[in-house]
């Protein structure tokens, strides 16, 4: 299992992992809907920080792969703004339903804390989520997360609880 930039060899298993999203009603993510073209061309535009939304930061994807399967995804946002210090924080991630329960998103966070040594050199890292979300508080706390505070957000019109948690990077 490894953590990889995203290649054109894993994106039909993407897209199976993205209809699994889709059948469980949490495809809240719009450039999921992208054709593959696309797809690659919003990754590689945010690692270079061009064409972005504004307000939005420089990132750089990743993809978690096993024997041919695509996993997961984790993005990691070079910089933080206001709103991210708030909500989203420097690392976001997902993992299709099917691998749920399964330590992906233990893993997949634990790849990029050395890729981020190794190839962005940030010193700590925020990684937030819901307050609710007892699967993504254990992933960042088995990876050294430590938890600053919890936050009241309202996210297009609706209120969380957000639990920031920082990690350093060793």
């Amino acid at each position: 299992m490894e953590l990889i930039l995203p290649r054109s060899d894993y994106y039909a298993s993407y897209r199976e992992a993205i209809e699994e999203c889709k059948q469980k009603h949490l495809n809240e993510m719009g450039y999921l809907d992208m054709d593959e073209e696309s797809t690659f061309l919003t990754i590689e535009n945010y690692r270079k920080g061009r064409n972005l939304p504004e307000g939005y930061v420089s990132a750089t994807y990743l993809w978690l792969v096993d024997d041919g399967e695509f996993i997961g995804e984790l993005n990691i946002r070079h910089e933080l703004t206001e709103a991210l210090l708030k909500f989203g924080g420097n690392i976001g991630y997902w993992v299709r339903p099917s691998r749920w329960n399964q330590g992906m998103g233990t893993e997949m966070l634990r790849q990029s804390l050395a890729y981020i040594k190794e190839h962005l050199g940030l010193p700590k890292v925020l990684v937030t989520c819901n307050d609710d979300n007892i699967g993504s508080r254990r992933v960042i706390e088995k990876n050294n997360g430590k938890l600053q505070d919890t936050v009241r957000n309202v996210i297009d019109g609706d209120e969380r609880m957000t639990r920031r948690y920082w990690i350093q990077i060793q």
